[in-house]
């Protein structure tokens, strides 16, 4: 690139300031706009302040960018169409207002004949007596938005309590899955360029606590014919979508072996985190590649990992977290602190990643 390219980032999360750190190496200038003071990636990126909604600031930021990203889903699409009337953003709106609604995400799963659990559709009192009728225990109430890391869900075993949960998330439009027996779960990182370049990572073995992910493992080692499925299913909906940058999609695996997407994201993810040593490319880089039209990296696994969050008061712990037996195996760690200054109860607070 002789001009270097300007790309703004909206949101100043720990995705932000590593996206602005691999920004850097690329000879990209990264410009934050975040809606917090206490912002990791203003450590690492010229960071501008103010409301997501603030369409005067958002005006002047943009006016400083060649292009725009973001790091989160939940900024309205209102302010992404503002923007996309002035400089290009990336992934495209359309594909964010599908993510941005679990009711939106399930119907584009049926429609395009995309393995998922079952799900029920509740928005209103006239859809208690249909789901009344076919629901089956124990299944699980979630709001169509908004909620992440297991905010906004809860497990029901009885018409009583899923009543009660429903009236908890103040009767918001949600969806009701049937709580599936699940043997493992995978995600699958994949990238499209502005040309429609497309290259796909190895899959991701994800383990929860808590409903926060907690372990990452590459590579996943599970069942090839299996993970082939999940690239199938992760190719068409970035061909579908006419996407460009990363996508993660996170799927169930049941103990009967069956594969089912449980969930998109139109970002850079936490499971992707591993790639920055695992991979010869990491995500963060693979996905400005892709937003700025530059040729897409290799995603081939250069050593094995595994990627361990540090969520609240583990971050006081890391001596005690890297002397673990589970990861005896390596002889190398990375911690990748994000800088917090609260430590809260289910923040992500750093990470560290585990290698030889």
């Amino acid at each position: 690139m002789n001009k270097k390219i300007k790309v703004g980032i909206i949101g100043g999360g720990q995705l932000g300031m590593m996206l602005a750190e691999a920004a850097s190496k690329l000879g990209i200038v990264p410009f934050i706009y975040s809606n917090t003071k206490d912002s990791p990636a203003a450590k690492v990126a010229k960071t501008y302040y103010g409301n997501f909604d603030d369409v005067t600031k958002i005006k002047k930021f943009i006016n400083k960018v060649d292009l725009v990203t973001y790091e989160f889903e939940n900024i309205p699409t209102t302010v992404l169409s503002l923007i996309n009337k002035t400089v290009p953003i990336f992934p495209p709106i359309k594909a964010l207002k599908i993510t941005q609604d679990r009711i939106k995400e399930k119907k584009f799963f049926i429609d395009n004949k995309i393995s998922c659990v079952k799900t029920q559709i509740l928005r209103n009192t006239n859809d208690l007596k249909n789901i009344r009728k076919q629901l089956s225990y124990p299944s699980v109430i979630k709001t169509a938005r908004l909620g992440y890391d297991g905010k906004g869900q809860f497990t029901v075993n009885s018409y009583a309590e899923l009543l009660d949960g429903w009236n908890r998330l103040d009767k918001t439009s949600c969806v009701v899955e049937k709580k599936i027996n699940i043997a493992k779960e995978i995600s699958i990182i994949g990238a499209r360029s502005v040309k429609g370049e497309i290259e796909i990572f190895p899959s991701f073995r994800n383990i929860h606590k808590n409903h926060i992910l907690d372990i990452t493992k590459l590579p996943s080692c599970i069942n090839k014919d299996i993970e082939k499925k999940a690239n199938e299913v992760t190719l068409k909906i970035l061909k579908k979508l006419n996407y460009v940058g990363i996508l993660c999609v996170e799927f169930f695996i049941d103990d009967t072996g069956s594969l089912m997407a449980n969930e998109m994201a139109p970002r850079v993810h936490n499971s992707g985190h591993i790639t920055i040593e695992a991979c010869i490319t990491s995500q963060f880089e693979q996905h400005l590649r892709a937003i700025v039209d530059l040729p897409l990296g290799s995603t081939k696994i250069i050593k094995p990992a595994v990627m361990k969050n540090l969520i609240g008061d583990d971050i006081s712990k890391i001596r005690m977290i890297k002397s673990k037996k589970q990861f005896s195996d390596f002889k190398k760690s990375k911690l990748h602190n994000y800088f917090k200054k609260d430590i809260k109860p289910g923040r992500k607070m750093a990470h560290i990643t585990f290698y030889n």
